[in-house]
């Protein structure tokens, strides 16, 4: 059997280190990483071994050379351009010629692969992913299987409300040569991304392969810290190159180590160390060879590449330090830090926690540096939620943080792509949307203003405009939060893939810098409301039956654009700042108002009152959709989001039309619109519909809530830590394996009587929300109490 290792990655996660280092070239104990995928495979017999290189790969053959040295046989595959993972394994297919194991060049593992090869051939499988369970999923693929093995569903870099297992892709593979019928030459290619799921979708045989044993990819910095931990602390078996002199610690050859000199283990020195008089190597430590430790100087939990110079006095914790770099004396380097090579930091120099520093830059005497250079910040595994990127205002969310963001955003684009940009009323919100604006000029790009406060406005703009997309940024002040809010260039929110682009240009600070002339603009002029409000006032086929009376609870600087559309439609409004539930009703009842609506998030969100003061529910609302979109927009198909009501099926089919089931996302449910306004997403829209079912209707909203069917809903939220999510979601789908269940969004099971059961997992938060339905209340009511008490099951096991 042959073997294919892919070591064609630029390591762009581990930079600064990778900035001239090939990933499979990164030292883990003084080696490089692809050389224990070559040891791997040669324990299994597997001696005959493609290599895929692309980025500086002159370096990765001049140390392999022909793999003899390492007892086999490599042979090179080269791209021209980065072709995928899949693409760059079909790069190498002349070499293949029966069934293949697939390998990353940045993988360490003691799985048995002998096993896994026997599981494949037992299945006859077309393909086998050896899985692993990790307690963060998101930065691997994300796999459900079914009680053989049989692989369910695939989720590339799962969001966190996409973690329904806790399963994932370790990047290792059996494939037999039929996966090549569903590749094409020379084009951009992955695994995850489009090979799995279009084997899914076919219906072939893909199968995973649960490996038992150790499992890490060094792909970003904490991970490539962690498994030198891992390996001191026994967790995988793979021997250390030199001569254990005490208790873990381990020496190579030629080291110095002057009298006096304190180390305690775990520690491996390689080849050709000095440690000078009173200088102390605390545990966890590896120093790369021909390194220099200064008297009195102290290096802990700290990773040193080769030819580093510590000067005396100077202090490392938990930092990561690259090739040729000399940090002076009575220095300090603290812990998450990572300096890339030919760096020179001279005496009294600080670095602060998480900080990068890339190569080649000299720190001059005596600097403090609390920001990487370039840039630098320590991210959360996903920026993004709901509602964009949010974080506490002028805490989280700086004028600093924002200009990285937009320099990052900007860098996406092309240069002289023109966004529309736009903000709340707020006075912080408009000055970050100048930040913003500037940070993006100064990557090239052009910008109009937006002189508004109503985000469907906006977002109706951006679909009958050619802006390349948007950004609207708000200030929540009863949260102290900030939303950079992003679209593209129909007016929806960014898909993940972008999202996961974004993240990924400001974590590895890949910023474009251009030349003076080539600097962005602002247009002249700015667009407003007036477009949005014609094409809004158009909706309305029918004249209202009488002249209706609206209570209306927005932010003030939102009034005049509400008022002035309902006035417009014949429809007289009634304006307070926002009050409780219990206000709200009084002043209805004291103007006798037809329906309150209360504006929230500069009017998409809102909330719903009928004439008598009763608020609608979630439930109601969605009913209301769903006859406003057959009713009055003619729309034959409407979607609605996962956890909608079987009702809502009834209720469409009574008005010839049907629903879809979605995800709750945004983006999901304002694409399945054939228009660009929607119920659901914006406030003034929906008053406009409410104007005009009324009208039809001719009859209170009261009464026509009173018509809608009944609907026994239940919602609860159950507490789950993040690291827990996965493990819980991969033992409900395990124990329900004999029922039907469907993944569109969550783990939707279906019950013998009718009912049904979502268990959600959110996005913002660590909690699984449940969704019951049944025949009656109290079935409901049983079914949910059973999966809450299942999921504290699993997590007291």
């Amino acid at each position: 059997m042959k073997a294919v290792i892919m070591a064609g990655g630029r390591g762009t996660r581990l930079r600064p280190l990778t900035c001239h280092v090939p990933k499979p070239m990164v030292p883990v104990m003084n080696k490089p990483v692809m050389e224990y995928s070559i040891e791997w495979l040669k324990k299994f017999g597997i001696t005959e071994i493609a290599v895929t290189v692309q980025y500086l790969s002159d370096k990765i053959q001049h140390y392999f050379g022909d793999g003899s040295r390492f007892g086999v046989h490599l042979y090179y595959f080269e791209e021209t351009t980065p072709l995928g993972t899949a693409g760059s394994v079909k790069h190498a297919q002349s070499f293949l010629d029966d069934t293949f194991v697939v390998i990353s060049a940045d993988t360490i593992t003691d799985f048995n692969l002998a096993e896994a090869i026997h599981f494949h051939f037992s299945k006859k499988s077309i393909a086998t992913i050896l899985m692993h369970h990790e307690a963060y999923p998101l930065s691997y693929g994300g796999i459900i299987t079914d009680q053989n093995g049989k692989i369910q569903r695939f989720v590339e870099k799962p969001k966190w409300n996409e973690v329904y297992s806790d399963t994932v892709n370790t990047g290792i593979y059996i494939f037999e040569q039929k996966i090549f019928e569903y590749m094409e030459e020379a084009i951009h290619y992955d695994f995850g991304q489009h090979l799995f799921p279009t084997l899914i979708e076919s219906g072939e045989n893909l199968y995973g392969f649960l490996g038992n044993g150790y499992w890490s990819d060094i792909g970003a910095i904490e991970q490539y810290h962690q498994t030198h931990l891992d390996v001191f602390q026994g967790k995988i078996r793979i021997p250390i190159s030199g001569k254990e002199i005490a208790p873990n610690v381990w020496v190579g050859n030629n080291v110095y180590i002057e009298e006096g000199a304190t180390i305690n283990g775990p520690v491996f020195i390689g080849d050709d160390v000095v440690i000078h008089k009173h200088a102390k190597i605390e545990p966890y430590t590896v120093i790369g060879p021909r390194s220099v430790i200064g008297e009195h100087a102290s290096v802990k939990r700290s990773i040193l590449w080769p030819n580093v110079y510590v000067d005396r006095n100077s202090e490392l914790r938990g930092t990561i330090v690259a090739d040729k770099v000399y940090i002076g004396k009575n220095s300090e380097i603290l812990d998450d830090t990572a300096i890339g090579t030919q760096c020179k930091l001279n005496d009294k120099v600080k670095v602060k926690p998480s900080v990068k520093i890339w190569p080649g830059k000299l720190l001059t005497k005596g600097a403090t540096v609390n920001q990487s250079l370039m840039w630098g910040k320590k991210f959360k595994p996903s920026l993004f939620g709901k509602f964009g990127i949010k974080g506490s205002a002028n805490i989280e969310m700086t004028p600093e943080f924002v200009a990285k963001i937009a320099s990052a955003y900007g860098s996406m684009h092309d240069v002289g792509d023109q966004v529309l940009i736009g903000s709340d009323h707020h006075p912080f919100s408009r000055l970050l949307q100048t930040v913003f604006t500037q940070a993006m000029h100064a990557c090239g790009m052009d910008t109009n203003e937006y002189g508004s406060t109503l985000l469907p406005a906006f977002r109706y703009t951006l679909a009958k405009k050619s802006y390349r997309g948007g950004v609207f940024l708000f200030t929540n002040e009863r949260e102290n939060e900030v939303i950079i809010d992003f679209y593209d260039e129909n007016g929806y929110p960014i898909d993940s893939t972008t999202e996961k682009k974004l993240e990924n240009m400001l974590a590895q600070e890949n910023i474009r810098r251009i030349s003076l002339e080539r600097i962005g603009t602002c247009v002249d002029g700015f667009e407003t409301d007036e477009e949005y409000v014609r094409a809004l006032i158009k909706q309305v086929d029918l004249s209202p039956y009488k002249r209706f009376k609206a209570l209306v609870c927005s932010h003030f600087a939102m009034k005049e654009v509400i008022v002035n559309t309902l006035n417009r439609l014949n429809c007289d409004v009634v304006f307070m700042e926002q009050e409780s539930d219990e206000q709200i009703a009084r002043k209805m009842k004291e103007v006798r108002a037809d329906f309150a609506v209360i504006f929230y998030k500069n009017g998409e969100s809102f909330d719903l009152f009928d004439d008598q003061g009763n608020k609608i529910t979630p439930e109601e609302k969605l009913s209301l959709y769903v006859i406003a979109s057959l009713l009055v927009n003619m729309n034959r198909v409407v979607a609605v989001p996962s956890y909608a009501s079987s009702a809502l099926e009834l209720l469409a089919e009574r008005l010839n039309g049907q629903v879809v089931y979605v995800n709750e996302t945004r983006r999901d449910m304002l694409k399945m619109n054939s228009h660009p306004f929607h119920f659901c997403f914006d406030a003034l829209y929906a008053c406009v519909q409410m104007i005009q079912l009324l009208s039809i209707e001719r009859c209170s909203l009261s009464s026509f809530i009173a018509l809608l069917p009944n609907i026994h809903l239940l919602r609860h939220h159950v507490p789950c830590s993040w690291s827990e999510r996965g493990m819980v979601m991969r033992k409900l789908i395990s124990e329900m394996h004999e029922r039907k269940i469907d993944f569109i969004d969550g783990i939707k099971v279906y019950h013998e009587d009718g009912g049904w059961t979502l268990i959600l997992p959110e996005l913002d938060e660590p909690v699984l929300t449940i969704y019951s339905q049944a025949a009656d209340l109290q079935k409901a009511k049983e079914t949910a109490k059973y999966y809450i008490k299942k999921i504290r099951q699993y997590q007291n096991a």
